[in-house]
């Protein structure tokens, strides 16, 4: 057999399914903590109406405690890898291109300004 045939068509499938298997359990899992964040949030919102307003420290840890599964409401969906490549996709297109052309438009215009002070000058 040579060394650069490609692997057995089974043994692809296999690792690949293993894979897929792998995805969808790790989709369930998050799935499951949301809906949990979820009801934990319902819990808090009737418990922060049910609250006097003149308990402000425990209208301010419900508060607190509604903020955190926000957060967690709106990053749980998103795996490592995603938040990952969604930071370098938004420096690349957003802040470098912005930052590219800034460094374009003032450097050049400093480098005029340079040259029409340096010929006014002397």
């Amino acid at each position: 057999m040579e060394s650069n045939q490609s692997p057995n068509p089974d043994e692809e499938f296999e690792t690949t399914l293993m894979e897929v298997e792998r995805s969808l359990l790790k989709l369930k899992e998050r799935h499951k903590q949301v809906q949990q964040s979820q009801k934990q949030k319902l819990d808090l919102e009737e418990r922060l109406n049910t609250v006097s307003p003149e308990d402000t420290a425990e209208v301010e840890k419900i508060n607190e405690k509604l903020q955190e599964l926000i957060i967690d409401l709106e990053t749980t969906l998103l795996s490592d890898q995603d938040l990952n490549t969604l930071f370098w996709q938004g420096i690349r297109q957003g802040l470098l291109g912005e930052v590219f052309w800034q460094i374009i438009r003032f450097g050049g215009l400093g480098v005029v300004v340079g040259w029409l002070l340096k010929t006014w000058a002397g």
